[in-house]
């Protein structure tokens, strides 16, 4: 990803902190720097959240839900939240989301980002997105769901794979809690998150194939039991994995 500000953001530099967020955006700066002192106020609780996530109203026409950068499996026992680089991730994450957006991959607008380097190549980060109203991720979405809506809601999570590909866009983590999905009048609408390491490549069947591959391992993982997941969610996933 490239390491330019993206077109209509701004990056402020404010000591050991650095801010890159939507032009215009105040607010938003405000509530990145209170994450950075360990300041922040109580957070509305996300449905379906993941990561420590929440939501913040930072105006009135402006909702986010701010998502800290926390280490998962082996790493988490040395060091939770710090991570090791010099190009920090919150704000290649943002680029990729900016790219991804142009490109008309459905995922939420990353609207700031903030990096509060401890040291010279070791740093806290944070990332806020635009709250997508009535959203839940995927697997919260079909633990729900009546069994003749979670095929096409897997489908449409499938769709959108398909179209991150499309991109030329390869997502390392795909799995069940990284898709949010909404109702909308025009039936189930679904949207790619997490975007934390996605790379630009090319995209053969063999890469196509690795991800439907993950995403089996995510369903066998949440519900080895396949007491959610059924024949219709694995079989729409499978557009996944269609080079045609």
């Amino acid at each position: 990803m490239t390491r330019r500000v993206p077109d209509g953001y701004e990056l402020l530099r404010e000591g050991r902190l650095r801010l890159l967020l939507r032009e215009q955006t105040p607010e938003l700066a405000a509530l990145l720097r209170r994450w950075a002192d360990g300041t922040l106020p109580p957070a509305r609780t996300v449905l379906g959240g993941r990561g420590g996530a929440g939501a913040f109203q930072v105006r009135p026409d402006l909702s986010v839900v701010l998502r800290p950068y926390r280490r998962g499996g082996l790493a988490a026992r040395l060091t939770r939240e710090r991570y090791l680089g010099l190009r920090a991730r919150p704000f290649r994450e943002l680029r990729a989301s900016a790219l991804l957006r142009a490109a008309g991959v459905p995922t939420p607008e990353v609207v700031g980002a903030a990096v509060r380097w401890d040291v010279p190549g070791c740093y806290r980060g944070a990332v806020a997105s635009r709250e997508v109203p009535g959203a839940i991720n995927l697997w919260h979405y079909l633990q729900q769901a009546a069994a003749g809506e979670r095929g096409r809601a897997c489908a449409a999570a499938a769709a959108v794979t398909r179209r991150l590909h499309d991109a030329g866009a390869i997502h390392p983590d795909l799995n069940l809690q990284n898709y949010l999905i909404v109702r909308s009048p025009q039936g189930v609408e679904a949207l790619i998150i997490d975007l934390d390491g996605v790379r630009l490549g090319r995209i053969t069947a063999r890469t196509r194939r690795a991800a439907f591959a993950r995403i089996c391992r995510s369903i066998r993982k949440l519900d080895p039991q396949s007491a959610v997941i059924t024949l219709a969610c694995v079989e729409a996933f499978r557009e996944v994995e269609d080079s045609n």
